[in-house]
């Protein structure tokens, strides 16, 4: 076998080996431009905290009520009931209340995309929300 022959073996296989460990490394979603979990701010001063809790399911409970104090929500109450459908994007249930302080769940798709949530079924204040950055 020539020289020039083993040189281009060599070179094709090293190339196939690096193409095929780069085409086996998964794509990596930026975390913090669709992810939930963590805090989000509404237009009124309530903040929701979205995390996982031990049924796999997404939780929101208000840290800060802003505007839903008058509709007799609770700092800790649980607001929001989702499942991850794809990355950046929730479905499930968003608890709504009346004036009397009767509560209601009402069906809730959230995607969120660049560090800002936005919903289908929540009141003005809470229909975009932004991500509250720790410090």
């Amino acid at each position: 076998m020539g020289t020039k022959k083993l040189k281009f073996i060599l070179l094709l296989s090293l190339s196939l080996g690096l193409w095929v460990s780069c085409k086996s490394v998964n794509p990596v979603v930026n975390s913090t431009n669709t992810n939930i979990i963590g805090s989000w701010e509404g237009c009124d001063g309530r903040v929701v905290a979205f995390y996982a809790n031990e049924n796999g399911e997404i939780e929101g409970r208000y840290s800060k009520l802003g505007g839903l104090d008058r509709f007799k929500f609770t700092v800790d109450e649980i607001g929001f009931l989702l499942t991850q459908k794809n990355p950046g994007v929730y479905t499930g249930r968003v608890k709504w209340r009346n004036t009397a302080g009767t509560a209601t769940w009402r069906d809730e798709t959230i995607v969120v995309e660049n560090k800002i949530l936005k919903t289908s079924g929540s009141d003005a204040c809470g229909n975009e929300m932004t991500k509250v950055e720790s410090l």
